[in-house]
């Protein structure tokens, strides 16, 4: 064992302190299964008076040096390692300990990784299992195929041997572990704490139908505990440094020396440039993993060589017993597969393979179809993510995963199979809760990227293997032109974007202000920005599906999972449609199918703007009359149940707010609104008889659908809806406030403050920002404010859905 340099930093061995256990409260996740005991982590969460008092015990177990016995008990779930297990050594135990102990072991855990880094006692360039900071799978697996392809195609020599231990967690000592703290000089108080744990440790095992009596654990650590991964790790360290000084790695060009071994827990896995030095270090590992009563699972390892670029058979042995090659049987190590051609096309085809079935398993499932979608969001999409961040898939083959996926899609959500893939993961006027599985393929692959770049292991970073292949997108030209793109618009500025005016927009985040997480996530956005910006781009090339793109003060529309659930499938099959005009109207059908264009009640030109809001017979018959009246009754309600807020205001006192001394005082929200200084606001509607403007303000035969007035304050608004057209809503907005304009002057003359507030909500469901604008200056926000607008959006698209669907209809009546 090579001795031990001077230790520099000193451990922490104060008792934990209230920010520490905040901190490791705050990052739990509130959905982890309890302990025996049945308190969540969201106890704590959400009582810190609870946490509070946790704290003073902790402070209390520190200074007794006591573990409580809750702590230390532990119920065990068996997950199968195979298909089809029935051995009890094919399942794997996952502990279940009480929260309590969890936190106060996190607390330990942090200040030991913290120690170690400090004073480089763990060699990270081998093992980063239980070090935060570093994407650890990512490195191990893209570093080892790298190695790998790089001899390959440079005509190298090197020899890979994957080892698997038997049983690895379950079989180390705890003596072993106790012989890592002194080596590494853990301090005595905390050698003492993690003792007095493990020597009390018992579990029971639980299934369907039994459970186990309590068992000690008298040997090997627990999966689930907070502590026991770094433990495991730093006995592993003691094994990795007492066997990697027998031999040299690979010498790379870059002048970078590579180490011998790379292990990530219990995956070893040794890289070596000659058969002798593969032997000495195969050895050396076996002789120091037997002094550690561990042992390697010949049967279950696996050896490569390659010799001059080509991959050739080397036998290598463990106590006699010989390791397969790959070119026996491929190996799986860290989640990546490992075959004889020492290439992806396999995994590729396989990934292929593996979207396919699941597409048709979930056609095949009998669910309505927005349930279909849900399993292909949340329960393909995230088995494919790994094995497409790990392999080297060509873009050419996500595009063509992605047209198979587009046609289910397209079928779950009853529109043509002519609907444009901007409709189904554009994020422009109507997005749909559903993700690209080309974008997700680019952000993965970008993510992976700008990991291995900025990794912290100085070999990682030199090495930056690639983790894509193919000629039309590298994930390395996509991150410097999103890096470029990122420092142009900080020295642009923040741009004003529409009509909003200035200071309406949101500032961005200053990319040479960013750390390195926040650098990730800010390419990430603008990758994403780019696929939507390449999808506007192929809007604009469609006639009728990107006749979207010409709207002027439309609010974009977010279909929820939440609404999806909501929604009737015909609604949102209509949504879709008529979104893009896509439904089968006569015109559409005309050029689908050479069909008669002419509108059934006026033998007008029948297009879908002609049917929602330009036939003179539905105009006549009061459909749209209607539809207005169904959309203006969202819009008073909304403002009716501001207009009692406000006049009841005046009914009692506010008490004086005080405060403590040293806090300080909220600040209030300010609004837009000029109306609070009221209290005797009336609204006239004008749904289902005539208005009439009340004389007081002025004597007119115009009929505004709302007028809402304080006498007190005298001012009035003239509020006028209309539900055009999409893209004819500037247009209405003039046509309607020239209307009023004369009404306006009138009320002023007689000593009124008027306003004319022409607010439009389109046919199909898009409501224009003048909406928005009339409920802010009128004092609806908040969560009365998104219940109005949504309840707006959801009238004028069902009940357009309803003049649609009695579009052939001549008789109208009473609805």
């Amino acid at each position: 064992m090579p001795p031990l340099g001077e230790i520099e930093s000193q451990m922490d061995v104060v008792p934990p302190r209230w920010k520490e256990v905040e901190a490791v409260v705050r990052k739990a996740k509130a959905s982890s299964a309890p302990g025996p005991n049945g308190v969540p982590y969201r106890v704590y969460k959400n009582a810190p008076g609870v946490l509070r008092f946790l704290w003073k015990l902790f402070k209390v177990v520190w200074h007794k040096q006591s573990i409580p016995t809750a702590w230390c008990r532990a119920g065990g779930v068996l997950i199968p390692k195979e298909k089809e297990s029935v051995r009890i050594d094919q399942f794997r135990m996952i502990s279940l300990l009480n929260v309590e102990g969890k936190i106060f072991f996190s607390i330990v855990a942090k200040r030991l990784v913290q120690y170690l880094e400090k004073n480089g006692l763990i060699d990270t360039t081998v093992q980063k299992a239980g070090i935060p900071g570093f994407a650890g799978c990512i490195e191990h697996t893209s570093v080892i195929w790298h190695q790998i392809q790089t001899a390959k195609q440079e005509g190298r020599e090197l020899h890979v041997v994957f080892l698997d231990l038997a049983n690895a967690f379950g079989s180390v000592p705890h003596s072993l572990i106790w012989s890592a703290c002194e080596y590494f000089r853990v301090p005595v108080e905390i050698v003492n704490i993690m003792k007095e744990y493990f020597k009390d440790i018992r579990l029971c095992i639980g299934t369907g139908e039994f459970v186990s009596d309590w068992q000690k654990l008298e040997v090997g650590i627990m999966v689930g505990c907070t502590i026991s991964p770094l433990a495991f790790t730093m006995a592993m360290e003691m094994v990795i440094r007492a066997s990697k000084w027998v031999v040299g790695g690979e010498r790379r060009r870059e002048g970078l020396r590579l180490p011998p071994i790379r292990a990530f827990m219990d995956d070893m896995t040794l890289l070596t440039t000659t058969v002798p030095c593969t032997k000495r270090l195969l050895e050396r590992i076996n002789t120091n993993l037997r002094w550690a009563r561990m042992r390697i699972k010949p049967s279950k390892s696996r050896s490569i060589s390659v010799t001059k670029g080509k991959v050739v058979e080397q036998k290598f042995t463990v106590e006699g017993e010989e390791i397969p090659s790959i070119r026996v049987r491929p190996v799986k190590s860290l989640g990546r597969w490992y075959n004889a051609d020492l290439s992806d096309r396999e995994q590729v085809e396989q990934l292929r393979k593996d979207v396919v079935e699941g597409l048709e398993k979930i056609d095949r499932s009998g669910l309505p179809g927005k349930l279909k979608l849900w399993c292909m969001q949340f329960g393909l999409f995230p088995r494919v993510m790994w094995p497409m961040s790990v392999y080297e898939v060509p873009l050419s083959k996500v595009e063509k995963l992605e047209r198979v996926v587009n046609s289910y899609v397209k079928k779950w959500l009853g529109v043509p199979r002519c609907l444009s893939s901007v409709a189904l993961y554009g994020k422009g006027i109507l997005q749909l809760p559903i993700n690209s599985l080309v974008e997700e393929f680019k952000c993965a692959k970008v993510r992976t990227e700008l990991l291995l770049t900025g990794s912290k292991d100085r070999i990682v970073s030199g090495l930056a293997p690639n983790p894509s292949k193919g000629r039309k997108w590298k994930p390395k030209v996509a991150v410097q032109e999103a890096e470029a793109a990122l420092r142009h618009g900080e020295i642009m500025g923040n741009v004003q974007i529409g009509r909003g005016g200035l200071g309406r927009t949101s500032g961005k985040p200053m990319w040479r202000k960013a750390d390195q997480k926040e650098k990730r996530r800010l390419v990430v956005e603008q990758i994403r920005r780019q696929e939507e910006a390449s999808r506007q781009v192929k809007a604009v090339s469609l006639a009728k599906q990107g006749q979207w793109l010409n709207w002027e003060g439309v609010e974009r529309k977010q279909v929820t999972w939440r609404d999806l659930w909501s929604m009737e499938s015909n609604r949102l099959k209509f949504l879709l449609g008529a979104t893009y005009d896509v439904l089968p109207s006569p015109d559409n059908l005309r050029i689908w199918t050479d069909g008669d264009p002419s509108c059934t009640l006026c033998s007008g030109v029948a297009t879908l703007r002609h049917i929602l809001s330009g036939c003179k017979v539905s105009l006549a018959q009061g459909r749209y009359t209607w539809r207005h009246n169904q959309v203006l009754k969202c819009l008073a309600a909304g403002i009716e149940t501001r207009r009692q807020q406000v006049n009841a205001e005046g009914s009692y006192k506010k008490g004086i707010q005080f405060v403590r001394e040293g806090e300080k005082s909220k600040r209030a929200v300010k609004s837009r609104s000029t109306t609070q200084e009221a209290k005797d606001w009336q609204m006239l509607v004008d749904v289902g008889g005539k208005l009439v403007v009340p004389q007081e303000i002025v004597t007119t035969n115009l009929r505004p659908d709302i007028v809402y007035w304080s006498t007190s304050q005298q001012v009035v608004y003239f509020i006028e809806l209309t539900v055009p057209w999409e893209s004819s809503l500037e247009e209405a907005y003039e046509r309607k406030k020239l209307k009023y304009e004369e009404l306006r002057l009138e009320a002023e003359q007689k000593g009124w403050k008027a306003r004319v507030f022409p607010v439009e909500v389109g046919c199909r469901g898009f409501v224009g920002r003048s909406v928005i604008s009339l409920l802010g200056e009128l004092g609806v926000g908040g969560k009365n404010l998104r219940k109005t607008v949504r309840e707006m959006s959801e009238e004028a698209a069902r009940t357009s859905n309803w003049i649609w669907m009695r579009r052939a209809v001549s008789a109208w009546g009473k609805q």
